[in-house]
């Protein structure tokens, strides 16, 4: 699965909307032992656990967007559609709070 999600920040800012918007899934989410992994400055690996299934997303900032690419397993991938309406929505939220300047955790 591939996917863009596009931005109008500087670079800067994109990394802390997704270190932001990763910080505040390993806190949502304990359970899913989520683990990030910067390679660079400008991608990162983030393993996570979910339902059973072990996934392990790239990410990439690039001006203007952030892509995130993963291998969906087979048996998952009815969940696609689902996941990538959540990662959307997600780092759009985390974006729009860069913009903002409002960093405050969601409930």
């Amino acid at each position: 699965m591939k996917q863009t999600i596009a931005h109008d920040l500087s670079m800067e800012l994109a990394r802390q909307a997704a270190n932001a918007a990763l910080a505040d899934f390993q806190r949502r989410f304990p359970h899913a032992h989520i683990t990030p992994e910067w390679l660079s400055a400008d991608e990162a690996i983030v393993a996570f656990s979910i339902r059973g299934f072990h996934l392990n997303p790239r990410i990439r900032l690039r001006p203007g967007a952030i892509d995130v690419e993963m291998d969906i397993p087979f048996l998952a991938r009815p969940f696609e559609g689902r996941a990538r309406a959540r990662i959307e929505r997600e780092l759009a939220l985390w974006l729009d709070r860069a913009r903002r300047d409002d960093w405050t955790p969601t409930a």
